[in-house]
C-alpha cells in the first residue's frame, strides 16, 4: 500500500495552463479586479 501511495504522489502527469476553465475564470477576474480597483481608487477623488 506504501509503494502505491508513493506512485500516485509521484506521477508525472503534464497539465496545460491554458484551459478553458483557466480562461473562463480570467476572462471573468480580470475585468473584475480592474473595475474593483478603479472604483475604491474614485472613493478617494476630491472635489
Amino acid at each position: 500500500m506504501k509503494e502505491n501511495e508513493q506512485n500516485n504522489v509521484h506521477s508525472n502527469i503534464l497539465y496545460p495552463i491554458f484551459t478553458f476553465r483557466w480562461l473562463t475564470i480570467h476572462a471573468l477576474a480580470v475585468p473584475t479586479v480592474t473595475f474593483l480597483g478603479a472604483i475604491a481608487s474614485m472613493q478617494f477623488i476630491q472635489r
